[in-house]
């Protein structure tokens, strides 16, 4: 058994650590009201809505918005309107950018008296056709790669701030390319478990809470699945291996099915999910949040 104590111990070292670093402005590489001084207006996002995956077998059923806080010396008041363009990067084709929405400042809300907001809603389809590619072409993996653009009296701003590494200007991200099934394939698939720091998995509190990884049927099925924890009775079938183990669970023709990761207390645990076929469908690393699984059948 690891010293829980000991873990503990370290985790917060390393946090106060963090905390004493970024008091020594010299040292941080964003300063927020050096960049708002700059005069360049920017949008920092406030959240992300729905998964932001593309499904290749169907995209119109994919759709996620972000929304942003428009800032500037202005108040934000003075941008006009906020681009997105979109490009592709993926295993049989590329693209150049081409523009995907256009958000005028008509569409801006402003509830709290404070910046100015704005919602940007995305959808597959919508994505897909703005760049003019077959979607039987993509595969599995491909990312769309997204850019803002700000405009103002000053002229239209995307890179806000080279000195400042664009860490408080959130002008680019990226969706994956993914195939969501309506049933999942039949067959085994292999569940393989790792825990960085070899004292099992404790998903949702720091002794264990229960299993990191579920799976609903449809047909009222449901596999709980995790690495075994010393310090707690587990309360379900885990698997036995303090930093590794591997699970493997049949599912039957004919059922779909929900994959859920439960969390990661200790920002320690990573995991492989393989379908029948031999493919990888799923990964997560250390300190993955907690959500719904996405897998990628594109090759099963």
């Amino acid at each position: 058994m690891k010293n829980k104590f000991l873990k503990t111990i370290l985790a917060v070292s390393a946090i106060c650590i963090a905390f004493y670093s970024c008091k020594d402005d010299d040292t941080l590489p964003v300063d927020f009201d050096d960049l708002i001084n700059t005069g360049v207006p920017f949008a920092a996002e406030i959240t992300t809505n729905g998964s932001t995956n593309v499904n290749k077998l169907d995209p119109s059923s994919s759709s996620f918005s972000k929304e942003y806080q428009i800032i500037s010396p202005a108040g934000g008041t003075d941008v006009t309107k906020v681009e997105v363009f979109v490009s592709l990067a993926g295993q049989n084709l590329t693209t150049d950018e081409a523009l995907l929405v256009t958000a005028e400042s008509s569409s801006f809300t402003n509830t709290d008296g404070g910046y100015p907001e704005v919602a940007i809603s995305f959808d597959g389809a919508s994505i897909i056709s703005a760049l003019g590619v077959d979607p039987a072409a993509l595969e599995g993996g491909d990312r769309f790669n997204y850019r803002l653009a700000l405009t103002n009296p000053q002229g239209t701003f995307s890179d806000v701030s080279a000195n400042f590494d664009n860490q408080s200007a959130d002008h680019t991200f990226a969706s994956t390319v993914v195939c969501d099934s309506p049933t999942l394939p039949a067959g085994d698939w292999v569940i393989d478990m790792q825990d960085s720091y070899g004292d099992g998995w404790q998903p949702t509190t720091s002794n264990g809470g229960g299993p990191g990884i579920t799976v609903t049927l449809s047909n009222g099925t449901v596999f709980e699945i995790g690495l075994c924890t010393p310090y707690e009775a587990p309360g379900y079938a885990c698997t036995s291996g303090n930093s590794a183990g591997t699970r493997t669970i049949t599912i039957p023709d004919g059922v779909s099915g929900d994959w859920v990761f439960n969390g990661d207390f200790w920002g320690e645990m990573s995991f492989q999910i393989t379908g029948p076929s031999g493919s990888t469908v799923a990964t997560g690393t250390p300190g993955t949040a907690a959500g719904p699984i996405a897998l990628n059948l594109c090759n099963e």
